[in-house]
């Protein structure tokens, strides 16, 4: 599998494709993306000379963004750059390497104003509001649009000079029950899923000893479980806000109490802190086996399933015969794709 990046301004009035020595990019569900991309100095130095040009400023003279493709000219990856680094390498002129984040974390660079309260809204037009509020500032338009904006749940919130990254990732099924999933693309649209992005792909079938070059199972057991957790949330002293949420007694009866603490100290109301505590709690409550397998992108789809989706994950040496939930995607200039799989949501 061949594949090639771009990299190109904010507005694609500039645009080079630059061979690379090497890439690795991952995505995480509700989280996400970044990229490493290594250049040969010599390489580059000879393409953006023929712009009249310097790699300096191909890769930072303004914002950039940087795009790779299959050899089928599918967009696999899509981000900015986010840091540079030299270094003197095996090659003559040594190396330039690019850290780049996908769009969702240009919003971490974004907060909210004053004071913006919300009160019985959905909460997939809460977090588009936010986007919304920011892009419509001086300067600050991302780019990003509105895609998939299914109906969720009413809720109230309240944001004061609210990280807006956060302030999305704590309405997600990332941190709170009853939350959405979501995704910025590699094209920077929005899109929102409810209750879950979770397509069941049965015809994707990963099988040891089949498409699957080796695995790895993991158990976080005691040490990372909880089932019961004390939820920290505005206010000090006396009138701190403090909500303590229980899983079912069966998980106490089994591991014994295992207690936890979760600091939200910018939440407000009641409810928002007892869903984050619950959502706490599904995820560490009972020990949740997780797997990660590499395969081969020229075996495995790559583009045929997507963050979320559950595929039929076969491992005759361990009994597992089951749907598991896409939770974390790798790849890197060899075509090796490394998946983290969940049997839960």
């Amino acid at each position: 599998m061949q594949f090639r990046a771009v990299i190109q301004n904010g507005d694609a009035s500039e645009k080079w494709e630059i061979p690379f020595s090497s890439f690795s990019f991952s995505e995480e569900l509700n989280n996400d993306r970044s990229a490493t991309v290594s250049f040969d100095r010599q390489t580059l130095r000879e393409i953006s000379e023929k712009y009249g040009k310097s790699p300096i400023y191909v890769l930072s003279n303004t914002y950039r963004e940087i795009y790779i493709y299959d050899e089928n000219d599918n967009l696999i990856y899509g981000g900015y750059i986010a840091d540079l680094q030299f270094s003197r390498g095996n090659s003559e002129e040594g190396n330039m390497t690019v850290a780049s984040k996908g769009f969702f974390s240009l919003l971490n660079k974004r907060f909210t104003n004053n004071l913006r309260e919300y009160s019985s809204q959905d909460l997939s037009d809460i977090a588009w509001d936010l986007i919304n509020y920011t892009q419509g500032l001086t300067y600050g338009n991302f780019g990003i649009t509105r895609g998939a904006d299914p109906t969720t749940r009413s809720a109230d919130r309240t944001f004061q000079y609210k990280n807006i990254a956060e302030a999305i990732e704590g309405m997600s099924n990332k941190e709170t029950k009853d939350g959405f999933d979501f995704e910025i693309t590699n094209a920077k649209v929005f899109n929102v899923y409810y209750p879950n992005k979770d397509s069941v792909k049965r015809n994707i079938v990963l099988e040891n000893g089949h498409n699957i070059i080796n695995y790895n199972i993991r158990k976080p057991f005691i040490d990372a479980m909880a089932n019961q957790v004390i939820v920290y949330g505005d206010g000090m002293g006396e009138d701190a806000l403090i909500e303590t949420r229980d899983a079912e007694n069966a998980f106490k009866n089994a591991f014994f109490l295992l207690q936890d603490t979760l600091s939200e100290k910018d939440v407000r109301l009641v409810a928002t802190l007892q869903a984050k505590g619950d959502r706490y709690l599904d995820k560490n409550k009972y020990p949740q086996m997780q797997v990660n397998v590499t395969c081969d992108y020229d075996v495995v789809d790559y583009n045929s399933f997507s963050l979320g989706d559950w595929v039929k994950l076969k491992i005759a040496d361990w009994s597992i015969d089951a749907l598991y939930r896409v939770v974390k995607r790798t790849v890197n200039e060899k075509g090796d794709i490394f998946l983290t799989l969940d049997p839960t949501i």
